[in-house]
């Protein structure tokens, strides 16, 4: 093989792995209100009231096609698509925590689960809009 062609093979490895582990490393950001236009390493949390019971959000992530990987301590962690999926917030492999807050409250993070280098709001629209099912849901078990 090419000296030329190994040096360019190391250095895309080298980039894709200072570019993973930059976006592993990188903090959540706060679901804001508004729509943003463009992200770079979208990775986003947010708080809802807790639902009455897990039931609820195990209902709500099933309702999206979600499946739980693993319950640890209050943790609960679920996930669908694939990392072979195209850019689509629909196909790719997407991560959802849920951490119980001592506030009674329920904080949620969402992030792809391989790195994805920006989002034009795709990403932000999926986090709001479970954030508003979570809420629905908890809104409709307290009304029984």
């Amino acid at each position: 093989m090419n000296i030329e062609i190994m040096q360019a093979l190391i250095t895309i490895i080298a980039v894709l792995v200072f570019t993973t582990i930059l976006y592993k490393a990188m903090p959540y950001r706060e679901l804001s209100a508004t729509k943003p236009g463009f992200v770079f390493f979208p990775k986003y949390k947010h708080r809802v009231a807790k639902p009455d019971s897990d039931f609820h959000v195990e209902e709500v992530m099933s309702s999206l096609g979600f499946r739980k990987k693993e319950s640890l301590n209050g943790i609960t962690m679920y996930s669908r698509g694939s990392v072979l999926g195209d850019i689509s917030i629909k196909l790719i492999k997407v991560n959802v925590t849920f951490t119980p807050m001592n506030d009674g409250s329920l904080e949620y993070t969402v992030e792809p689960a391989w790195v994805v280098a920006f989002d034009t709001g795709d990403h932000w629209l999926f986090s709001k809009e479970l954030g508003d099912k979570l809420l629905s849901e908890s809104d409709t078990s307290s009304d029984n």
